[in-house]
């Protein structure tokens, strides 16, 4: 499982991989949206697309975010099968 972890002046975003070619995108307890991978959520906050006011209203103010997936931390977790 991969999940992708971008933290904001306003708190941490998280990418979560779900299954089968779905991620979610998340800051805080709030789910902001559903995509089909990792770097289309990416995008929305490079974008300050999210529909989070409190990040949103950032747009063209913040100097330094980030405008790809490649500048977020990856974080993979194996998940144990059978023995």
């Amino acid at each position: 499982m991969n999940m992708y972890i971008y933290n904001s002046d306003v708190g941490r975003f998280e990418i979560r991989w779900i299954g089968h070619k779905r991620y979610e995108l998340w800051i805080k307890e709030e789910l902001l949206g559903s995509y089909d991978s990792a770097e289309n959520a990416a995008e929305d906050v490079a974008n300050f697309n999210t529909d989070y006011i409190e990040w949103d209203r950032f747009r063209n103010k913040l100097e330094t975010f980030p405008t790809s997936l490649n500048e977020w931390a990856e974080i993979k977790e194996e998940i144990s099968g059978k023995s």
